[in-house]
């Protein structure tokens, strides 16, 4: 537990150090109107160092948070910075006027995000807990070869190849789909598998095909994200040096940026931070990642959150990406009810 006056040196050098970007003095504290030396706040920062919230990175400089300083910072002294009235309602208002999709609600986020954070916003598509089936339709190709294609309630569409074993018209394929969806519509795949309907060779066969594609659909992974504001990112002072926007370049391009985040995010309750070496990815050291889940709990959700710095603006941030959450989630909950 830090002291009243440590709490306040480290809150003006975590500030100080996200609005400037180079190692704070103690003169530069001193001029905060803490009522004490330079020579006191001098010694404060010689404890906080040593109890591992600040770090001097040069001889003679000044010093800057560590993850440990950031994460007390975010934890106990930060105060948020909301959205206002004005700003809320023209997020709401830009949602409104594109199409009814969730992917164009997800492009969206994520500018609206990286414009107002500017760094890296990342919005994932929602995924559903259990797909469920929304439509079939069976397309007769050729003898004994049907196509059958498959819409999810999650606007999502499958397709697949169909050898029958016996030769069946397209009208009686188009009332067997008829049939089917009228049947099954609005179920999971273990629902499907409850219910008793008696089903011919054919329909059986493609309910087995459906109840297949749809248990895949919920095994699948989640997408990588929808990601806007790199550039913003790539300006900061940390990633000036080549090595780091290599490194990021190669995360990105590996797809593997959200997978050790996904699991624990879309399970759990409010925003998670991840500050520095708290990520498991070595390329991530230097960045801090907050994300939140979206969408209807147990039924559809997605992720939305910002990568960027440490020396992240978080009191801004946190806030803006809770916003957008919460925004995403009364879009998907009109969508899928």
């Amino acid at each position: 537990m830090l002291t009243r006056r440590r709490d306040r040196i480290l809150s003006i050098i975590i500030g100080e150090y996200i609005s400037k970007g180079v190692p704070v003095s103690s003169d530069v504290v001193a001029k905060k109107g803490l009522g004490v030396s330079s020579a006191t706040i001098r010694n404060e920062m010689i404890e906080l160092e040593e109890e591992g919230y600040l770090v001097q990175p040069h001889t003679s400089a000044g010093r800057i948070p560590t993850d440990k300083g950031y994460r007390h910072y975010i934890e106990s002294l930060m105060s948020y910075a909301r959205l206002s009235r004005d700003e809320q309602f023209l997020i709401r208002h830009q949602f409104h006027q594109v199409e009814r999709a969730v992917e164009e609600w997800t492009r969206l986020a994520a500018a609206i995000l990286s414009g107002i954070v500017h760094n890296v916003a990342l919005v994932t598509l929602p995924k559903p807990v259990e797909a469920r089936l929304k439509h079939l339709e069976l397309v007769s190709l050729q003898e004994l070869l049907a196509l059958l294609v498959l819409v999810l309630k999650e606007a999502k569409l499958r397709q697949q190849m169909l050898t029958l074993e016996e030769n069946v018209s397209q009208e009686e394929l188009s009332a067997s789909a008829r049939k089917l969806t009228s049947a099954y519509g609005g179920l999971t795949a273990s629902e499907i598998a409850d219910k008793d309907l008696k089903l011919s060779p054919v329909e059986e066969q493609v309910m087995k095909i459906v109840s297949g594609l749809m248990r895949d659909e919920e095994v699948e992974e989640y997408e990588e994200p929808y990601i806007d504001g790199l550039r913003h990112m790539l300006r900061q002072p940390e990633f000036a040096s080549s090595d780091k926007i290599a490194a990021i370049m190669e995360m990105l391009e590996q797809k593997s940026l959200l997978k050790s985040f996904l699991p624990r995010v879309l399970t759990g309750e409010g925003v998670r931070v991840v500050i520095g070496r708290e990520n498991k990815e070595n390329m991530m050291r230097d960045c801090s990642v907050i994300l939140t889940r979206y969408g209807i709990p147990g039924e559809v959700g997605g992720a939305i959150g910002v990568m960027g710095p440490t020396r992240m603006e978080y009191q801004r941030a946190i806030p803006t990406v809770s916003f957008l959450s919460t925004v995403m989630s009364e879009l998907v909950s009109e969508l899928y009810g």
